[in-house]
């Protein structure tokens, strides 16, 4: 089940607008930013993946070197992905099994599967719309380019 409740105010927003309700702001757990580096063992789609979401998760400033298991997890999901899915174009969702009867292409399950680890990896690293209307952005360089926006 999703978070609940309105998406939470990122903390520049709430200290622009003061704090009414006297509540204090949580306390975050902050690594240092920093892109980790891609292993070595990732396929051709899922290095293509690794290069396509890092840069920019990077410039937003959510990534530290303890993120390379998860980030692993979802490139090597999305290759696989991205493999049943070919295969599912090529032959069709069904084919004909052993006995002659048409079922479920076999690849259909590793799509399910591979999707759902994709989907779930997407929220915990801000690579879906809602994900990122969730998040608090961590303190970066100073620059803000929204800086004034409420003004």
């Amino acid at each position: 089940m999703g978070a609940r409740g309105p998406v939470p105010q990122p903390d520049n927003v709430r200290a622009l607008r003061g704090n009414p309700g006297g509540r204090t702001a949580p306390d975050r757990v902050k690594a240092p930013p920093k892109a980790p580096a891609a292993p070595t063992w990732l396929d051709t789609e899922a290095k293509a993946e690794w290069r396509r979401i890092v840069p920019e998760l990077n410039r937003l400033g959510v990534l530290s070197r303890i993120d390379r298991a998860v980030l692993s997890t979802y490139c090597s999901a999305w290759s696989k992905f991205v493999q049943a899915e070919r295969a599912i174009q090529a032959d069709g969702l069904t084919v004909i099994g052993h006995r002659g009867a048409e079922r479920k292409h076999p690849a259909w399950q590793q799509w399910r599967e591979a999707s759902g680890v994709v989907a779930q990896l997407s929220h915990a690293l801000f690579t879906s719309p809602n994900a990122r209307l969730r998040s608090i952005k961590p303190e970066g360089d100073g620059v803000d380019e929204g800086d004034g926006i409420l003004d």
